[in-house]
Parts: structure tokens; C-alpha cells; sequence
């Protein structure tokens, strides 16, 4: 199996402990957190190995990190992952037999060395067996569509389009893919499309009417009322704002948006 291992400086040695002994049973077992024992930003190695696995470089995930309860939430806001914190042997192995869990969080300073290789052993050795109404995408399908998706953002995203990439029905690929996203098709462009005009707002270097069709965006005035509903502020207060400031105030309301 191909396993990804991540951890800030608090789980580096319990990390390493994991991977060589994964390595040893002839598993791939690749650090991605570059190795560095004082690395400590844990959003960022997270964000790294969560993109790899549903990317389909890995199968699973292992995290070991001071701020366990945080890197697993943060882990799960990547399409297709699903990262839980497991302190004990049962929950390791159910999560992956009951609901495919894909990512295996754990405290560094909860378990120990020995607990640890317990946990990640039951977690790597349990299998999904899928339920009718938890099953979604592959998740390399699903890595598919979303990197279509991310690279056509000025182009028509229509779900016959995306559909097709996923090699499925469209009303088949729309149930699947809010199973496993957490949004319908047409909320995830939306989402991708603001999230990817927020970075070039804080580049500052194009006229506002230009973002919004590179995005996509039929004209500048849809793009300022799906922006301030998703956003909570028009693109031109945003672009004012600093990247922290706007940062937090980035509240989803994808349920009031109905138009795309």
C-alpha cells in the first residue's frame, strides 16, 4: 500500500518510528513533510498530504502532530478526504471499515510510540466495505473531475461536462459526487471559482472585471452578488481587506445561491 506520512516537530520521531517500520513490511511509505524535525505548521503539512491522497499519490494517511483535533478538521475540508483523530484501536479500524476513513490523525501527545504503531497498524491492515448509502466517487475519479474543474475555471462547467470526465450518468455522478464533497456540482465550481478570484483580489494586479471572467463569471455585476453572498463583502472591500482579515470572514452561504 502507498502510505503518506506527515507531522509537525512534536510528532517527527514518532513519525519516523511509523514509516520505517511500514517500510520494513514492504509498504511505500513516504514522508511529506520533508523530514525536518523543527517543522511546525501544521496546516501546511496537513494541506500536503491531504492534496496527495485524493491527487492519488497515496492510498492512505498518517498525521502525527501536537494539534491533532485541528489538523483533522483542516484535513477534511479537501474533497475526498476523510480524516478522523483515533486515540484507540477500535475506532482506527472501524473509521476505515464503517466509513472509509482515509487519513489517521493522532495526538503526539496523547500516545505513545507503542500506541501509535498499534493505531496505524489496525488502520493500514482494515478494509472499506461499502454500505449503499456511504459509497461516492473513486477517489481517483473524483480527483479527475476536480482538477478539470480547477484548471477550467473560465470555461463552462456544465454537469454533463464533469459527468463525463467521472464516467458516469449525470444523475448518478451528481448523488455520488455531494457524498463525497459535502456539495452539489454546481456549489463546488461556485466555491472553486471564489476561492480562485480571492487569490488574484489579493495579487491586486487586475482590473476587477477581469477576474471575474477569467473565472467564469458571465459579467462583473453576477460576479459581485455571488461574491458578496458567499464572501460576506463585495470583491472591492476584499481586495482592501488584508488576506487575514479576509480570511476569517470567509463564511460559506452556498444553501442561498441558487444561480451558476
Amino acid at each position: 500500500m502507498r502510505i503518506g506520512f506527515g507531522s509537525d516537530q512534536n510528532g517527527f520521531e514518532c513519525k519516523e518510528l511509523l514509516r520505517a517500520r511500514f517500510a520494513e513490511q514492504g509498504h511505500q511509505a513516504e514522508d511529506v513533510s520533508t523530514g525536518a524535525p523543527n517543522r511546525s505548521d501544521y496546516w501546511c503539512i496537513t494541506d500536503e498530504l491531504a492534496s496527495a491522497l485524493y491527487a492519488g499519490r497515496f492510498d492512505r494517511g498518517v498525521l502525527v502532530c501536537a494539534s491533532a483535533i485541528g489538523a483533522s478538521v483542516a484535513a477534511n475540508k479537501h474533497p475526498g478526504i476523510r480524516a478522523a483523530l483515533c486515540h484507540d484501536v477500535y475506532s482506527a479500524r472501524q473509521g476505515v471499515q464503517d466509513d472509509d476513513m482515509n487519513i489517521l490523525v493522532m495526538g503526539s501527545r496523547v500516545v505513545n510510540e507503542t500506541l501509535a504503531w498499534q493505531l496505524a497498524d489496525a488502520f493500514i491492515q482494515a478494509s472499506y466495505v461499502p454500505r449503499e448509502q456511504g459509497f461516492g466517487i473513486p477517489p481517483r475519479r473524483l480527483a479527475r473531475v476536480i482538477e478539470y474543474v480547477r484548471k477550467n475555471l473560465d470555461k463552462p462547467l456544465a454537469v454533463s461536462v464533469l459527468s463525463r470526465i467521472a464516467e458516469m450518468s449525470q444523475s448518478h455522478f451528481s448523488k455520488l459526487f455531494k457524498r463525497s464533497v459535502g456539495l452539489a456540482p454546481h456549489q463546488f465550481v461556485l466555491q472553486e471559482r471564489i476561492n480562485r478570484s480571492k487569490e488574484l483580489l489579493r495579487q491586486g494586479n487586475e482590473k476587477i472585471v477581469d477576474i471575474a471572467l477569467g473565472v467564469g463569471f458571465e459579467n462583473q455585476a453576477h460576479f459581485t452578488t455571488v461574491f458578496g453572498n458567499l464572501v460576506g463583502m463585495t470583491p472591492r472591500q476584499f481586495q482592501r481587506s488584508s488576506g487575514s482579515e479576509a480570511s476569517e470572514m470567509y463564511r460559506p452561504h452556498l444553501s442561498v445561491v441558487e444561480c451558476w
